[in-house]
C-alpha cells in the first residue's frame, strides 16, 4: 500500500479558496509519545539527551524529556495537509517560535487560523499556535499554496 492509499487520506478536508476567509480556523489535538520520540531520533539522527533521556533533561532544569520542535512543526503539517486547507495544500514557507517546552506524553493542540487569502496567487497565510494546559508553547505562521485544477 502506498502512502497515498492510506485510509487516513479519506479524512482529509478539501477546502477551496472561496471557502476560506480570514478568521477560519481548525485544530489538531495530539500527544507525542516515547515511541514517537524514538522514531524521530532514528530518522533525524538527533539523539540529544535533552530529548531522549528524562533523567538528563531533569538535571538541566526541565520536567522531563523535551519534545523535538520538529515534531511540533510536523503536527502543523498534519493540520495543514488534513484540515486547513487540507488535501490540496502544500507549504511555501513556515516559521515557528518556541516559547516553552512540550513534554513527552503531555496533551497539546496545534491551531491554525487564516490570516489572509490571495485568490490571484492561490496562497493562504495561516497563523499557527501550539498550546498545552492552556499555555502558549509555540507560535508561528505558514504560507500555503492551494493547488488548483
Amino acid at each position: 500500500m502506498s502512502i497515498a492509499e492510506a485510509p487516513a487520506l479519506a479524512d482529509a478536508a478539501t477546502l477551496a479558496l472561496n471557502e476560506l476567509a480570514e478568521g477560519h480556523s481548525a485544530s489538531v489535538d495530539f500527544t507525542i509519545t516515547h515511541d514517537d520520540m524514538r522514531a524521530f531520533a532514528v530518522i533525524s539522527g538527533d539523539r540529544n539527551p535533552l530529548h531522549t533521556d528524562d533523567t538528563f533533561a531533569r538535571s538541566k532544569g526541565f520536567e522531563g524529556a523535551v519534545v523535538y520542535g520538529a515534531l511540533l512543526v510536523a503536527k502543523a503539517s498534519q493540520l495543514i495537509g488534513m484540515k486547513l486547507p487540507g488535501r490540496d495544500a502544500v507549504w511555501a514557507s513556515v516559521s515557528m517560535e518556541f516559547r516553552k517546552p512540550l513534554y513527552v506524553n503531555q496533551a497539546a493542540q496545534v491551531e491554525g487560523t487564516v490570516a489572509g487569502v490571495s485568490v490571484s496567487t492561490g496562497m493562504i497565510e495561516l497563523k499557527l499556535s501550539v498550546r498545552a494546559a492552556g499555555k502558549l508553547l509555540a507560535k508561528g505562521q505558514a504560507e500555503v499554496l492551494l493547488a488548483q485544477p
